[in-house]
C-alpha cells in the first residue's frame, strides 16, 4: 500500500512537465505545481511514516489522504481552460478504480469518495465545459456504473477476505489445540516456550514451568476403560484451566502428562500454584468417589537454559515427585518435596 501511494504521488507529480509545456501562464503553473507537490509530499509521508497513517483511526486518515488528492485534481481541472471534459472523465474513472482497488479502506468510505468525485466533476463539467446533453449523460452514466460495479466487486472481495481470514484462524486454532481436552497441544506449547525464552534472554524476564501427570493412570485406564479415562483427562484439563491465568499456556504434553508455562512467575509462586492444583484435583476426585492424584514438577528459567535444558529439568523434578511417593510437588531448584496432606 505504501509503494502504491508513492508511485501514484510520483506519477501525479511528473505531470508537472506536461503542465509547463502546455500552459504559459505563470500563476496557473505555480498553482498546478503546488497542487502536485502537495500530493507528492503526502505520498512520501505515507511511504516513510506509515505509522502515522496506519495507527489511530487509520481508515479516516487514508480517506482524508484520498480526499485531498481528489480536491487537488479538481483544482488542476479548473485551471486547464482548454481541456476536453471527456479526457478528464477518463481520469475520474481511473481515480474511482484507484479508490476501490489500490488503497484498502472501508467500503462506505470508498463509496462516499467515489460519489464525491463523480458529483464534483459533474458540477465542474456543467460550469466549465457546457458539454452536449448526450455526452454529459453518457459520462454520468458510465461513471455511475463504474462506481456501482466497483462497489459490488469490492464488497465481494472484502467478504471473501473476511471468510478467508476466519477460516485461517479456525484451522490455525485447530492445529494448536489438543483434540480431546481442547487445551493447547505440544506444538503450541513449544512455540510459546521458545518465545518466552527469547523474551527472558532479551529483557531479563522470569518464567516458570509446571509439569504434572496422573498417578497410576495406566492402571486406572485398564480398570475403568479408555473412554472413562478420556473423560478423566477432560475433567482435569477443565479444572486446571479454570485455576490458571489467562496469560499462562496450559497444554497437554502427551498421554496423561500436562505442562503449564507461567510468564513473569518465580519458582516459589509456581510451586504454590502447583500445590493448589494438586489439592484441587485430589479434592474433586474424592467428591466423585475416585482416589485420583497427580504428581508435579516445577522449575524456573535460568540464563543458560534452552528449550531442551529447561524441559529436562522440569521432567526430572516430576520424576523425583513420583519417586518420592507421588501426589507431591517437587521444585527442581531445591528438590523440596510437598507431599499429600
Amino acid at each position: 500500500m505504501r509503494k502504491v501511494a508513492l508511485i501514484v504521488g510520483s506519477i501525479f507529480f511528473l505531470y508537472s512537465f506536461y503542465d509547463f509545456s502546455s500552459n504559459s501562464q505563470f500563476m496557473v503553473l505555480v498553482v498546478l505545481f503546488l497542487c502536485r507537490l502537495t500530493f507528492l509530499w503526502l505520498s512520501v509521508m505515507f511511504y516513510f511514516k506509515p505509522d502515522y497513517f496506519l495507527k489511530s483511526t487509520p481508515f479516516l486518515k487514508i480517506t482524508i489522504y484520498q480526499l485531498i488528492f481528489i480536491v487537488l485534481f479538481f483544482i488542476i481541472v479548473m485551471k486547464y481552460e482548454d481541456y476536453h471534459f471527456l479526457i478528464q472523465a477518463f481520469s475520474i474513472n481511473v481515480i474511482v478504480l484507484g479508490i476501490f482497488f489500490l488503497v484498502p479502506n472501508l467500503l462506505h468510505y470508498k463509496v462516499c469518495l467515489s460519489l464525491f468525485a463523480l458529483l464534483g466533476y459533474m458540477v465542474i463539467t456543467l460550469t466549465k465545459y457546457h458539454p452536449p446533453l448526450l455526452e454529459f449523460g453518457s459520462v454520468f452514466g458510465y461513471l455511475s456504473l463504474a462506481i456501482f460495479f466497483s462497489s459490488i466487486s469490492s464488497y465481494s472481495l472484502g467478504k471473501y477476505m473476511r471468510l478467508d481470514f476466519v477460516n485461517k484462524q479456525y484451522f490455525k486454532e485447530l492445529s494448536t489445540k489438543d483434540s480431546l481436552t481442547n487445551i493447547y497441544n505440544r506444538l503450541k506449547f513449544n512455540e510459546a516456550l521458545s518465545c518466552e525464552i527469547e523474551g527472558a534472554r532479551r529483557y531479563g524476564n522470569s518464567f516458570s514451568l509446571i509439569m504434572f501427570d496422573i498417578d497410576h493412570f495406566k492402571q486406572f485406564n485398564d480398570k475403568n476403560g479408555h473412554i472413562f479415562g478420556d473423560i478423566v483427562l477432560i475433567e482435569i484439563a477443565n479444572l486446571v484451566k479454570g485455576l490458571v491465568r489467562g496469560v499462562d499456556v496450559f497444554a497437554r504434553w502427551g498421554g496423561e502428562e500436562f505442562v503449564i508455562l507461567l510468564p513473569q512467575t518465580h519458582c516459589q509462586e509456581a510451586s504454590a500454584l502447583a500445590e493448589r492444583l494438586r489439592k484441587s484435583i485430589c479434592k474433586e476426585s474424592m467428591k466423585k468417589g475416585m482416589a485420583l492424584t497427580c504428581s508435579f514438577g516445577v522449575t524456573s528459567f535460568c540464563s543458560q537454559d534452552d528449550e531442551d535444558l529447561i524441559m529436562d529439568r522440569v521432567d526430572r523434578a516430576l520424576y523425583k515427585a513420583k519417586e518420592g511417593g507421588r501426589n507431591a510437588v517437587v521444585s527442581e531448584h531445591n528438590f523440596h518435596l510437598r507431599s499429600s496432606s
